[in-house]
């Protein structure tokens, strides 16, 4: 009855007062997907308002200003129609290799592996294109392997600063791991599937992994599968901004471009990163978790701005300041009483990008949609300049 009632408020076809989604504007006519797209945003968040939309409006910012970006039921909507008004995002990180899609948790299994759910989820939101994050040469190369399963999927090739260690405990050393990355590498980019290189850089915070001087050493040497390939860089940075800027600012020349994943530096270390023009910023759940991340995101300049998830890690939880501009959270269910045709919980699925636009968006007091569509631009420029 909500649907129906809810349908029935709606101009006739073609024309209605452009508020919500599209800010409130006097009457004109809208096309029909955007007409399409508009009615289901304003269905969805009928039918989520109880009680999860009344939670969310209840945690309002002091400014009176009210979250209006689109719950994971519009998106999908939005998605559908497939018009010019339909937002489209591009995951620049999800760790799809993960074993939690393989139905594994700290190494118990609890169900069947549901990668292909997890994907069809993420491209009826509106997801059009992931970048699957490799940090190691197995990971390359089963990177590559996985992506070929689909054209919206691409990878990285490259070496997380915590597994920097594989290279001088290769059978052949640092030199022949290196060009066994080289090889990954040319084969995909010939395939047009690997996009960047990476995930590379350096964490301060994992050190009992790997330490500092072999972190360093090998984040170095990777400069140089970016200036043979002409890829740009996928960048990871954890507590070492002034190392990280150094090495970075040494092989300036050598790479064409990166961006900084995940980022939940303070703003002097985002000032620092923001300096070297190359460097463009990534944003997903752990960016979002604090008021201090929230700041440090908003002055990031939206032409140097991308989003992520991280998945299966760096979901926007209940106790993280920018949930409260989120509109609706899709239902999960334990790992324990799997269904594939939902999320599980505890688990972050490459969907849920649609959430992280809506905190971006909510906290900057911004357009979703022409947010999202600056977005889109920023990583087609870096990733897919075809595209630009």
């Amino acid at each position: 009855r909500r649907a129906a009632n809810a349908l029935s408020r709606l101009a006739p076809a073609g024309r209605e007062r452009q508020r919500g989604c599209f800010g409130d504007r006097s009457e004109s006519h809208i096309p029909p997907a955007r007409l399409m797209q508009s009615c289901c945003v304003r269905l969805a968040s009928t039918l989520c308002r109880p009680p999860l939309l009344r939670r969310s409006l209840r945690g309002r910012p002091a400014d009176g200003h009210t979250p209006t970006a689109l719950s994971v039921v519009g998106a999908a909507a939005v998605a559908a129609s497939g018009g010019p008004g339909a937002m489209r995002f591009i995951d620049i990180g999800a760790n799809l290799l993960d074993s939690m899609y393989m139905g594994s948790y700290n190494d118990k299994t609890y169900h069947a592996p549901d990668i292909d759910a997890v994907l069809e989820r993420a491209w009826s939101a509106g997801v059009a294109k992931i970048i699957v994050t490799a940090g190691s040469l197995s990971e390359a190369r089963r990177a590559l392997e996985f992506v070929q399963r689909d054209a919206r999927l691409f990878c990285t090739v490259g070496v997380h600063p915590t597994r920097c260690g594989e290279f001088d405990a290769h059978p052949g050393g640092p030199d022949a791991y290196l060009a066994e990355l080289g090889d990954v590498l040319l084969e995909g980019t010939a395939a047009k599937k690997v996009v960047a290189v990476g995930e590379c850089g350096l964490d301060y915070d994992r050190l009992h992994f790997c330490d500092k001087d072999t972190q360093k050493k090998y984040f170095a040497l990777q400069f140089k599968l970016a200036k043979e390939s002409g890829l740009p860089m996928f960048l990871h940075l954890r507590a070492a901004c002034d190392d990280f800027m150094d090495i970075a600012a040494r092989h300036a020349g050598d790479f064409s471009g990166g961006v900084v994943h995940s980022f939940d530096g303070t703003l002097p270390e985002l000032q620092a990163v923001l300096a070297m023009d190359q460097l463009s910023i990534g944003i997903n759940g752990c960016s979002l978790k604090t008021a201090e991340n929230l700041d440090v995101m908003g002055a990031v300049p939206e032409e140097r701005l991308m989003l992520e998830t991280d998945s299966p890690w760096c979901e926007i939880r209940s106790t993280h300041a920018g949930k409260l501009h989120v509109a609706a959270q899709p239902e999960a269910k334990d790992r324990k009483k799997h269904d594939p045709d939902k999320q599980v919980k505890g688990r972050n699925e490459p969907c849920n990008l649609v959430q992280v636009l809506q905190v971006v968006a909510g906290h900057r007091a911004g357009d979703a949609e022409r947010l999202c569509e600056v977005v889109w631009r920023n990583t087609c420029r870096m990733f897919f300049p075809h595209e630009a």
